[in-house]
């Protein structure tokens, strides 16, 4: 069990073909150091994969910031690339993006801020 205080990673990736395992190995280690919340593992493993994809290829060349604050409550994971228009999040899967259409499915709750650069977040509850 972790000590309450939240876990905080800031980590910028080249964004390259390397970014997606790069940012899985980055979630797991943030897991074990929580000390809970191995059942949303693998929710949260395709969830950071498909969230760093989409920003490698969708976004601006240069690097991708991966943001993860969790608690023994709630994972909140955010993915910032310098673009501010390549996508909206889809509803059903339809226009493409079937990825974005499973985070929306596996997390609580997400979004898109486009606003000074895209943010694609989602949050996972663990309790």
């Amino acid at each position: 069990m972790s000590d309450l205080r939240p876990i905080a990673l800031v980590q910028r990736l080249p964004a390259d073909e390397d970014a997606p395992k790069l940012a899985r190995r980055l979630a797991a280690q943030v897991l074990q150091r929580l000390g809970s919340g191995q059942h949303r593992a693998e929710d949260l493993g395709l969830i950071v994969s498909e969230l760093v994809t989409n920003a490698v290829l969708h976004g601006p060349a240069g690097d991708v910031v991966l943001r993860m604050r969790a608690t023994d409550e709630l994972i909140r994971l955010e993915v910032t690339d310098g673009g501010t228009n390549h996508f909206a999040w889809p509803t059903n899967g339809t226009d493409g993006h079937w990825g974005l259409a499973l985070v929306g499915m596996l997390s609580e709750r997400c979004g898109i801020i486009r606003h000074p650069a895209t943010v694609v977040w989602c949050e996972l509850d663990l309790a």
